[in-house]
């Protein structure tokens, strides 16, 4: 039997024509959806410097607002006199770190244009002429500024940038064991298990030798320099002088710490950092932390009430330390007037801006009453300009 022939079936392929017009259509979706990789990509980038820059200023402002709110604290005594028989101290008045008397003051950049000033670069060398800086050299002020002693030994301070100098407790208040003796050199407290000194010894009621420490009832207080210690007592630098006896019921005894914050050169070498510096007394040089990398500026203005002859607790300005020369309505005229802080700080993001972004940028802005310019040459970087206002709780509670 004869089997039936096959009819031959039609095989085709793609044309060259088709392959083109899939090659193309191919090509167009890959460039779209780079286009589209790329801008996500990039607002991305932008969200993360953003972000991080907000991340930055709320660390600095809680540093800065925490520790200026609490500026001049002295226990029952706050709110009185800080001068004549009732407040007394063994510490020099005109060293940064135990001028315990004024509880906040500052040091405003005075080598530039009144009112402005340009970076040279994104990061500006340090600058150690202390004749940059110019305070309030009031009574109750400390002299001229002690770069070194802020900075560090061999080291600067962003030109520029104002200094802020705080001045507080630094721990809980401490109850004494026995009363006080007229005259004594000695203070026997309660012990408060705690931290360690800078040698690893154990603190002693938030004590070591060298510490600072106030003692005040409600009428009468003293600021004294731990000599040595020896089980819960503290042999003082100094005697208690004629002042009235302090009783266990109704005196506490404090440390204290002065903190000087500044802006200089950041540890990578890449930008600037704002720093704060602890004096308490235990480390002879203080102990410097480096706070937040990227702040390029500092700038700070002071509340000061200028109610006459009793203060209300109210601001009647804000003013710089030291104003432009001749200006003296734009000086604190007394560091004991100041009722308000108000920090501004000028922050740059971390990695460079975008290039096609960096037109958009603006040229300068204002930081806290300064128009501070942005370097011209260098990487392009994004800048945001932050303020805040502190009430200085211990000045305005007691009006």
């Amino acid at each position: 039997m004869t089997l039936p022939a096959r009819t031959p079936r039609l095989s085709r392929g793609f044309t060259l024509v088709e392959l083109m017009i899939a090659l193309a259509l191919g090509m167009l979706l890959t460039v779209a959806m780079t286009f589209v990789y790329m801008n996500s990509r990039k607002a991305f980038s932008r969200q993360q410097q953003l972000s991080s820059i907000q991340q930055s200023v709320r660390i600095a402002f809680e540093y800065l607002s925490n520790d200026a709110r609490m500026v001049g604290h002295m226990g029952c005594y706050t709110g009185l006199p800080m001068t004549g028989s009732t407040f007394n101290s063994s510490l020099a008045t005109n060293n940064i770190a135990t001028n315990f008397a004024v509880g906040v003051e500052g040091y405003e950049f005075t080598n530039a244009t009144a009112g402005a000033y340009t970076l040279g670069s994104s990061a500006p060398g340090d600058d150690t002429t202390a004749a940059h800086w110019a305070t309030n050299l009031a009574a109750t002020a400390a002299t001229a500024i002690p770069i070194s002693t802020i900075a560090g030994t061999g080291k600067g301070l962003t030109p520029g940038s104002d200094v802020l100098v705080i001045r507080t407790i630094a721990g809980r208040p401490v109850r004494l064991a026995a009363n006080t003796v007229s005259g004594a050199n000695t203070l026997t407290l309660e012990n408060l298990a705690g931290q360690t000194c800078a040698d690893a010894s154990a603190k002693v009621s938030g004590f070591c030798p060298g510490s600072y420490g106030l003692i005040a009832s409600c009428t009468q207080a003293r600021v004294f320099q731990v000599a040595s210690i020896a089980a819960q007592t503290l042999t003082l630098g100094g005697t208690l002088g004629a002042d009235p006896l302090y009783k266990t019921d109704a005196s506490e005894v404090f440390p204290l710490q002065t903190i000087a914050y500044y802006v200089r050169l950041s540890s990578s070498g890449t930008t600037t950092s704002l720093y704060r510096r602890i004096f308490d007394g235990n480390t002879a040089a203080g102990i410097e932390q480096e706070l937040i990398e990227g702040v390029e500026s500092l700038q700070i203005r002071y509340g000061i009430d200028t109610t006459t002859p009793a203060m209300n607790g109210v601001v009647d300005a804000y003013v710089a330390a030291k104003g432009p020369v001749g200006d003296a309505t734009d000086s604190v005229p007394d560091w004991s007037r100041v009722v308000a802080v108000r920090m501004g700080l000028l922050i740059r993001s971390t990695a460079p801006i975008e290039s096609d972004l960096a037109a958009a940028l603006p040229a300068s802005a204002p930081v806290n009453g300064v128009t501070v310019t942005y370097p011209t040459a260098g990487a392009k970087y994004d800048r945001r300009v932050f303020t805040t206002t502190v009430a200085v709780r211990n000045k305005i509670a007691y009006f």
